[in-house]
């Protein structure tokens, strides 16, 4: 068992169950029924919290660069 080649009985296995548990609605954590992934585990989840945390900062990191930079240009301009 455990990693075998793709088309196996593992594999339809593993179909067949999400099938069935797809027919059940939501799961524990309110995954869309539509969606077959399993639920994220905690670590998961807060890792993409931590990676979202830091994008959002760096956006707004780059927003404050540009604005500092048109500033500076404006500023450049009126005095050259």
């Amino acid at each position: 068992m455990g990693h075998m080649a793709a088309g196996t009985g593992e594999e339809r296995d593993m179909r067949l169950l999400e099938r069935i548990f797809r027919r059940r609605g939501t799961g524990r954590h309110g995954a869309s029924p539509r969606e077959g992934r399993r639920v994220p585990t905690f670590r998961e989840m807060h890792a993409r919290m931590r990676t979202e945390r830091a994008e959002a900062r760096l956006m707004a990191t780059e927003a404050q660069i540009h604005q500092e930079a048109q500033r500076y240009r404006r500023g450049v301009r009126r005095t050259g």
